[in-house]
């Protein structure tokens, strides 16, 4: 008996227990400056009749990872492409993806859309499942989620490791002239953070899924490396992300909030009354909206679970 009260003490204790500080250096140590290359590779064909179609994918960036938010228990990483207008030749400011980092968060979403629609659907975890744990949320460029998943950090050998959860995903946005015949990857992601930067590897399986049982067809491995690195360059994303922050935190609260609020799935269409989804961000972000307009703007896209 003493032993099973001492066993209960304890995850009471884990569940309550604050963020340990090594976990939240290694979160925060992905933001900064860094020469970025992006590797996706098709290593194998899964089903019978099914080839591997798309070719490599590689390419290099010089890339911003800002911290956005910065709570005991929620940390956002913003990222954000320097790229060199054709043009003009100066550089100009990509909005990228985004991580939302949580510390013991019992509400996730996972991708469950199709063709025409995104959504996701709500999972919960119990505090026990949650407890040591942080869930990431990889949201898009319009900061919509894509896949979120949760898991321990691990420290050791100069190293920080961070394994999630298997996640379903929408079709990325490199896949979109490629191949059409899936439907969704079922991936996993790991982060391993060092001295000299970190490695964010993505282990992908292509599945079709429309109306028979589900089916892998190809198997993809993703590496991106994150060198970190010193350039003048990097400027132009620090100011740029002063000038309009304060845009894409009330943008991003107000997705984040219609997830928490959402019962049973998240979902959205992205074009309402003939205007698209990102035409009404585009007109959002050319000033400075607030809480109400933003949430006037985009509540239309939003499609009830009731």
């Amino acid at each position: 008996m003493k032993a099973l009260i001492a066993t209960l003490c304890l995850s009471t204790a884990a569940i309550h227990a604050a963020p340990p500080e090594a976990d939240r250096a290694a979160i925060l140590s992905m933001a900064g400056t860094f020469d970025v290359t992006f590797r996706f590779t098709e290593d194998a064909a899964l089903a019978p009749g099914s080839e591997i179609i798309s070719k490599p994918y590689i390419e290099n960036a010089l890339e911003v990872v800002v911290v956005a938010e910065d709570t005991p228990e929620r940390i956002t990483l913003q990222h954000l492409l320097v790229v060199s207008d054709p043009t003009t030749k100066a550089d100009a400011v990509v909005k990228h993806w985004a991580q939302v980092w949580t510390w013991q968060d019992t509400e996730l979403v996972d991708y469950a859309g199709s063709e025409g629609l995104d959504e996701w659907k709500r999972i919960s975890l119990s505090s026990q499942e949650a407890a040591g744990k942080w869930t990431q949320l990889v949201t898009s460029v319009d900061d919509t989620p894509r896949y979120e998943g949760s898991g321990k950090w691990k420290h050791g050998y100069g190293l920080s490791t961070w394994t999630g959860t298997d996640t379903h995903r929408p079709l990325p946005r490199r896949e979109y002239t490629k191949r059409d015949d899936y439907d969704y990857l079922l991936g996993t992601n790991t982060h391993t953070v060092g001295p000299k930067g970190w490695l964010h590897f993505q282990d992908n399986i292509k599945v079709i899924d429309r109306g028979e049982a589900p089916q892998a067809i190809a198997h993809e491995t993703g590496l991106n490396g994150y060198a970190r690195t010193e350039s003048p360059r990097a400027e132009t994303a620090t100011r740029w992300w002063q000038e309009n922050r304060a845009a894409w935190d009330g943008i991003r609260g107000f997705w984040l909030t219609a997830m928490d609020d959402s019962e049973k799935a998240f979902a959205y269409t992205t074009s309402q009354n003939g205007t698209g989804l990102s035409k009404a961000l585009s007109e959002l972000t050319a000033g400075k909206p607030s809480a109400g307009e933003i949430s006037q703007a985009l509540s239309p896209y939003l499609i009830s679970d009731n």
